[in-house]
């Protein structure tokens, strides 16, 4: 993915990378007036083709792929972005039943087979695959959200443990992101390193619910995807022909 005004880049993913965000006067998600897609593909002069759902976990975005590229789309490469809902739970069965057994709405096998897959897939298609760390979420916010005025926040607290469990667990389907952009060598754009280390990103950039991005975080992440392409890009040019000595 380069910074080529002739490259098309589709985007699977869920609602990070759709743009969905919190509407705090409304009580509701909306859209973002413009997507971190759109704003790294104006920087990087490439179009975009925004496949992303509202909702979408990895085998979701499988099926939509394969749809998709049975139906002719066109790209030379593929941003793959799901594991927000993947990680996520049923928390009104686990407030019901804080005793029992639970699992995510997609188990990490079942992940990783996922994502796998979609790797696979793309370059049957001679299509370049690249993933995306997922941005950190406000465990706090998030819990505070979820439980609202319905669900019974002890019982949801004496399963986690504590809070930052969910925090946690959802760092461990970042890390399997990494894991298979390891296994094939492909890019990986770390997106979580840099929100990490933006100072008061969970402040300003994640919305009232704890997990989606701001508007000012739509615009950050756009930029910062941009940004680590160039830099990568540059990394390479450098390289080249370079003679390493034993």
């Amino acid at each position: 993915m380069a910074e080529n005004l002739n490259e098309t880049v589709v985007v699977w993913g869920d609602s990070l990378a759709k743009g969905v965000v919190w509407n705090s006067e409304r009580h509701r998600h909306g859209y973002s007036k413009t997507t971190a897609a759109d704003i790294a593909g104006e920087k990087l002069g490439i179009t975009v083709v925004n496949r992303s759902k509202f909702g979408y976990t990895a085998p979701q975005g499988l099926m939509m792929m394969e749809h998709d590229v049975e139906s002719g789309i066109v790209c030379d490469a593929a941003v793959i972005e799901f594991g927000g809902n993947d990680c996520n739970f049923n928390w009104a069965e686990i407030a019901e039943h804080p005793e029992a057994e639970h699992e995510p709405a997609t188990p990490p096998e079942k992940y990783l087979a996922a994502l796998r897959n979609m790797v696979r897939r793309l370059y049957q298609k001679g299509i370049r695959p690249v993933l995306m760390t997922l941005p950190p979420i406000d465990a706090e916010r998030y819990f505070k959200f979820l439980v609202g005025d319905k669900l019974n926040g002890g019982n949801i607290l004496k399963w986690l443990g504590d809070v930052h469990q969910i925090y946690r667990y959802q760092e461990m389907y970042s890390l399997l992101v990494e894991k298979v952009a390891r296994e094939f060598q492909i890019r990986l754009i770390d997106l979580r390193q840099r929100c990490l280390a933006k100072n008061g990103f969970l402040k300003d950039m994640i919305c009232e619910d704890g997990l989606h991005l701001t508007e000012d975080g739509q615009r950050f992440v756009g930029e910062q995807i941009a940004e680590l392409i160039l830099l990568e890009e540059a990394e390479a040019d450098e390289t080249k022909g370079t003679i390493v000595l034993p």
